[in-house]
């Protein structure tokens, strides 16, 4: 529990990292918010006035019927003294002589004008027709400035809101992302692409975390603290009826939030777990649909989504309930306050306009509360998904930077390097040699001897646990792995192919590459039936993972890219072992070309492709075992001397056209898929 609060606690220090650079914008939004929410507080009070005002109405029916059962006229005054001082004058005598006929004369019948007088808490002051219409039509003009004003500044808020998020969230995914893309190599070899992209694609809970702050928490704190101010104000024995229920709806949405925070985590693998099993399906088509596996990859996706779904459901579930006694309590409090509001009305306690008010502010009252607890839950959620994005970004070590690497010949040298994946074995064992410019070097042995590990080392996609690598004098461990592998050319087996167009993906190593060096390369690479074919030639948009193209044509693709980037430093790795013969041939040309002024290595198990190399180096169980030009180790009768004799004993070599033949048959069955 301890660490977990650590961790939650590291995660809202590091969203706060991710708002302060941007914290004009932020209080910006929430200043709007927080207008927009004062705004809308004035609407009850409003509704307040008007009610009251036509309750008024019926007051003064009330007073005028009264009147008329009196048999006074209820839109006259009460008879007046027209003038005191000429009567004050008479005397006593002539007063009394005269009282009737100067109170005849003396009178005058005025229309009766009511005085607008203000509401009371415990009454409501009489109001005409007119009166109560004037009130109403001002109720009206200013209810809708009000909520257009509301509305208009939310709407800003909400626009500027989503800008700044967009703009934090976007740059965290790719922060995430390069992180994800710098570190070594040995970090991917555990873990599941769809994984990782699951776990990046969370990131996008930022949003909902700046959202929850910039627009809802502040706000609805404000809205809160209003409400209750103005509540306790009008009355306190009505609010306090109002809140007696808060305690038990406040205890329920913690209850909520806790339950529905446990198990996250778990919950998020199980997403991840779908995700990664549909894409490695997906990559693989190809295979499981050799395999005859369709139905067992979709037993498979459905065991698994089966506890991933039942997990949603069963906290869909906790959720609604919860939300059920919620309302409920809400609906309660909101009868408690309409009935004791009523009998203080009955009483003269309060005004019909009071009752009214107190029922406004009681939903707005409840909505924050249910917004704030319902948003706690949210942010759990997205604070446990971000966190699994904040842990890509403190996995591993990135690559160092260091300096550029600057290539004069491409002279390679090891120098007693070792390396082990891990402490149980040691894969290259103190290995020596050097790599000469302007010559073509094999480096062959069984599988297993550490061929491709030389060449990961010296592509940087890992570091030697002792020892150097330098090139052209230069130590490999204070170069910058992308200048390294930016001047070195790799072709290998494993090459990936991506979704878009061929010209995209020979361009993919050098991206200015133009239209005519594209197609060169192509022609070099053996390209020209593959383009041939294509309606759009190299426009043609390929599937993911090379969908649509044989294995060779793919093979050739990789070959075209290292060929249009013109590297120093040449690696082919089996580049080779998916092409027919003729191809084959038409790649050594463009290599021989290429030699003489660049340092090329050949990794092959293809006799054909090493036999003209101007200098072999033969590895056995992470050890140099020979070492020379092939005819010197011909004659030595080694490794390489067998080497060639198996090769020469083999099986017939597959001849131009039966390999034509195949790749021909290949491609037309894929050919619907380009």
């Amino acid at each position: 529990m301890a660490i977990e609060k650590e961790v939650k606690l590291s995660v809202w220090s590091s969203i706060y990292r991710l708002i302060i650079p941007h914290k004009k914008k932020f209080f910006w939004i929430v200043l709007l918010s927080l207008l927009s929410t004062g705004a809308s507080l004035v609407e009850p009070l409003i509704y307040r006035e008007a009610i009251n005002d036509v309750a008024g109405l019926f007051v003064k029916q009330a007073k005028d019927e009264t009147k008329k059962e009196m048999g006074v006229d209820p839109d006259e005054y009460e008879t007046v003294p027209e003038t005191n001082q000429t009567i004050n004058k008479e005397t006593d005598t002539v007063k009394e002589k005269k009282v009737a006929k100067t109170k005849h004369s003396a009178t005058k019948k005025v229309k009766k004008k009511v005085e607008k007088k203000p509401h009371q808490k415990n009454h409501v002051a009489s109001r005409s027709p007119e009166q109560a219409l004037e009130t109403l039509l001002w109720a009206v003009v200013f209810l809708f400035v009000i909520n257009i004003v509301s509305t208009i500044l939310w709407r800003i808020g909400e626009n500027q809101n989503v800008k700044l998020s967009c703009l934090i969230e976007q740059r965290f995914i790719q922060n995430t992302f390069s992180h994800v893309l710098n570190l070594p190599l040995g970090f991917f070899g555990k873990r599941a692409t769809a994984a990782l992209s699951k776990q990046i694609d969370q990131s996008e809970e930022v949003s909902g975390i700046v959202n929850g702050f910039s627009q809802q928490i502040l706000p609805e704190l404000i809205s809160l603290l209003g409400i209750l101010a103005i509540m306790f104000y009008e009355n306190v024995a009505l609010t306090s009826v109002a809140l007696i229920i808060i305690p038990f709806y406040l205890l329920i949405a913690w209850r909520s939030a806790k339950k529905l925070e446990t198990g996250l985590s778990s919950y998020y693998e199980r997403w991840e777990e779908v995700s990664s099993r549909m894409q490695d399906a997906l990559s693989g088509i190809k295979t499981v649909k050799l395999s005859g596996a369709e139905d067992r990859e979709v037993e498979g996706l459905q065991k698994i989504a089966n506890e991933a779904y039942k997990d949603y459901v069963d906290r869909s579930k906790l959720s609604n309930k919860y939300v059920f006694w919620e309302t409920a309590l809400t609906h309660l409090s909101t009868a408690l306050v309409l009935g004791y509001g009523g009998y203080l009305t009955l009483e003269n306690k309060l005004t019909p306009g009071d009752v009214v008010m107190f029922v406004s502010y009681l939903d707005r009252l409840y909505g924050p509360i249910d917004s704030l607890a319902s948003l706690w839950v949210n942010l759990q959620q997205n604070v446990t998904s971000i966190a699994r994005a904040f842990k890509l970004l403190d996995s591993g070590v990135e690559e160092k930077d260091g300096k550029d690497l600057l290539i004069n010949k491409g002279r390679i040298e090891f120098k007693n390097v070792r390396f082990s994946y891990s402490t149980e074995r040691e894969v290259l064992k103190n290995i020596s040699f050097i790599f000469e410019p302007g010559k073509a070097t094999a480096l062959v042995g069984s599988s297993g001897a550490g061929k491709t590990t030389t060449v990961d080392l010296l592509m940087k996609l890992y570091e030697p646990t002792s020892g150097e690598i330098l090139i052209d004098g230069q130590s490999l461990s204070n170069l910058d792995a992308s200048s390294v592998r930016n001047q070195i050319g790799i072709v290998a087996t494993d090459g990936a192919v991506f979704r878009g167009t061929l010209a995209d993906n020979i361009r993919y190593k050098r991206q200015n590459a133009t239209d005519e060096e594209v197609l060169k390369a192509a022609a070099a690479a053996g390209l020209q039936t593959t383009l041939g074919r294509l309606p759009d030639g190299l426009q043609t948009i390929v599937g993911e993972s090379g969908i649509g193209l044989s294995v060779g044509e793919r093979q050739r693709i990789q070959i075209a890219r290292v060929l249009v980037a013109e590297p120093r430093i040449l690696i082919l790795d089996e580049a080779t072992a998916n092409l027919d013969y003729a191809t084959e041939a038409e790649v050594k040309k463009t290599v021989e070309a290429i030699r003489k002024e660049n340092t090329v290595i050949i990794i092959a198990h293809r006799y054909s492709m090493v036999r003209d190399a101007d200098h072999v180096i033969v590895l056995s169980a992470g050890e140099v075992v020979e070492e020379g030009s092939p005819a010197e180790l011909l004659e030595k009768g080694g490794w390489f001397a067998d080497f060639a004799i198996a090769a020469e004993e083999g099986e017939p070599e597959q001849t131009e056209e039966e390999t034509e033949d195949y790749e021909e048959e290949e491609t037309d069955e894929n050919e619907d898929e380009v």
